[in-house]
């Protein structure tokens, strides 16, 4: 598949768990050959209006991808920052998606959208138009609302540079301590 088909996509769900539920049967089509899942992460905001994100790491480190792109989207949606990344090099890739106009509506609205007893799942994938037909029959009985944005290439870019440095140099000072 081509990866000028890049989508970062949100469904919005009106329940707490839908987003875990939906997540599950995209990862499912994903091992059909539907699409290309390169992460996903999920945001629950609770009644109580407590924020968890959860991204989800297999993914990512299944195709040794430096990916995160979802995690920072729903970190810099919730101000939770994700889990595999620090808080400095966080804050940076945030600023940057929230520079990108596109990128910062599309945050706007998922910001917007999380309200008490709801939940998202924000995904980065490829697919064609052909098999996105099949994921959005296959979707419809959790009833999302979508929403969706092209990452722009030069944007990705300099977020997965940023975030192979971050790692390049934690693996290098992870060997010195060791020696």
């Amino acid at each position: 598949m081509s990866k000028n088909n890049d989508k970062l996509i949100a469904l919005v769900f009106d329940d707490p768990y839908k987003a875990d539920e939906a997540r599950a049967a995209m990862l499912r089509m994903g091992g059909e050959g539907l699409l290309e899942i390169d992460e996903t992460a999920v945001v629950v905001k609770k009644p109580d209006g407590k924020v968890r994100v959860s991204q989800d790491l297999n993914v990512v480190a299944k195709d040794q991808k430096i990916g995160h792109i979802a995690g920072l989207v729903a970190a810099a949606a919730t101000g939770t920052f994700p889990l595999i990344l620090g808080a400095t090099i966080a804050g940076n890739l945030i600023g940057k998606l929230m520079d990108h106009g596109i990128t910062n509506k599309f945050l706007k609205t998922l910001e917007k959208e999380l309200q008490p007893s709801t939940s998202i799942l924000v995904i980065y994938a490829h697919s064609d138009a052909e098999r996105r037909k099949k994921i959005a029959a296959r979707l419809a009985i959790f009833h999302p609302k979508v929403l969706e944005s092209d990452m722009p290439a030069d944007l990705e870019r300099q977020i997965q540079d940023e975030i192979k440095t971050a790692v390049d140099k934690a693996v290098a000072a992870t060997a010195s301590d060791r020696s």
